[in-house]
């Protein structure tokens, strides 16, 4: 095959694996709102920025279970940054039954860092893993009957690092994170 045939194949490559990972996410999203429709609970999507992790999320968040104090939900997103990619996983305690509420979250972040230099080409493994695990403390904006969604959270990030060929051998880090969200719930 000539050069000029690999390059046409290379970038064909490229261009449809740029269109499954934009795709991918909206069809996501598609599907958790048929099912949100399906079941009539609180649901939101929302962008999220934070200062440990990923710069940005985006996010859905699903209040699966309402008790008398305080209801529960769990959130589920995804980011891609230009050589990341990351996918928090969330827990939510919320109080209060009006618009105002405390909240209290559990964060999972798996990230991985894709190396894009010359200087990767030594390694056998191109790519960094992290383990961000972030408990926090905030407050949070939502109707019961749905419509404009905030959140703001500070608290510790337990920022796990394993070695290079060494998943559980990690180096752990505590830094102090802070975030802040919006989008809608419905």
């Amino acid at each position: 095959m000539k050069l000029a045939n690999k390059s046409i194949v290379v970038s064909n490559l490229r261009v449809q694996s740029f269109r499954i990972r934009s795709v991918l996410p909206a069809i996501c999203m598609y599907i958790c709102c048929l099912l949100s429709s399906a079941f009539g609970q609180q649901n939101s999507i929302y962008l999220e920025m934070a200062s440990k992790g990923p710069l940005y999320s985006i996010n859905y968040d699903r209040i699966f279970r309402q008790g008398e104090t305080i209801d529960y939900s769990f959130r589920l997103g995804f980011s891609f940054e230009r050589d990341a990619i990351s996918f928090p996983i969330g827990f939510n305690f919320i109080t209060g039954h009006d618009e105002h509420h405390a909240e209290f979250s559990l964060t999972l972040i798996p990230y991985f860092h894709y190396y894009d230099t010359q200087e990767a080409l030594n390694y056998t493994d191109k790519s960094d893993k992290y383990i961000f695990l972030h408990p926090g403390a905030g407050y949070r904006f939502q109707k019961p009957g749905g419509s404009l969604f905030l959140k703001a959270a500070v608290g510790p990030s337990l920022v796990l690092d394993p070695r290079n060929g060494d998943f559980w051998n990690m180096d752990p880090k505590v830094y102090f994170f802070g975030s802040v969200g919006g989008g809608i719930s419905f």
